[in-house]
């Protein structure tokens, strides 16, 4: 029954990101979780002594997790962790591996979202509201259709997210015949991201 809730809920969260939002839904809903996730970790390497050698043992984060992480906590929190990292070593070993545990639990997260999402394109409801949305970046689209089995569905899909991409070129026509970044309408101005998520995807629109 929990599992079934939570499925509801998700359900929820993507047809509400899906309607209400210009960019991937996936991928918003993924920044969601990236920096719950954060927050959840800072707070631990703040109050568990345990845990924070846990994360020193793992070899602390990624690269792009380590600048994210600096972000969100403050400087006492970051010494700390670079105090334990420092402690236990990881520094002797340069070819020593990092398993960066918020890569590991975004990507788990991630996968999950994409099989998830699949499924969801059997209901009426939610292939009507991809149809009039500007659709997924190219990455989870990817992911997605490789766990459809059903060609036609596959074809339709593709072509929606072909059409998506087509609707925005008189929109670029009309930011190239600005003279000011200021001049174009505030709803339009975030759309050079959404754009550069359906070609390559969301990493290249993080910052």
């Amino acid at each position: 029954m929990e599992k079934i809730l939570q499925q509801h809920t998700l359900k929820e969260r993507i047809f509400k990101k899906l309607t209400n939002q210009s960019g991937c839904p996936l991928c918003s809903l993924i920044i969601d979780f990236e920096f719950s996730l954060l927050a959840k970790i800072q707070y631990n390497i703040t109050q568990n002594d345990s845990f924070r050698k846990q994360i020193a043992m793992e070899g602390g984060f990624c690269d792009f997790h380590f600048k994210q992480f600096k972000k969100i906590a403050n400087f006492k929190t970051n010494a700390l962790l670079l105090k334990s990292l420092l402690e236990f070593g990881i520094h002797k070993d340069v070819f020593a591996e990092i398993n960066c545990q918020l890569c590991k639990e975004i990507n788990q997260f991630e996968n999950e979202l994409i099989n998830y999402t699949a499924e969801l394109f059997n209901d009426i409801d939610f292939y009507n509201r991809y149809k009039k949305s500007n659709g997924f970046c190219v990455i989870h689209l990817k992911g997605m259709l490789s766990n459809i089995k059903d060609e036609e569905i596959k074809r339709k899909i593709l072509q929606i997210h072909r059409e998506q991409i087509d609707n925005f070129k008189p929109i670029l026509e009309m930011m190239n015949s600005v003279k000011s970044y200021f001049d174009i309408d505030i709803s339009k101005r975030g759309l050079i991201n959404v754009i550069i998520q359906k070609l390559v995807g969301r990493k290249a629109t993080i910052i």
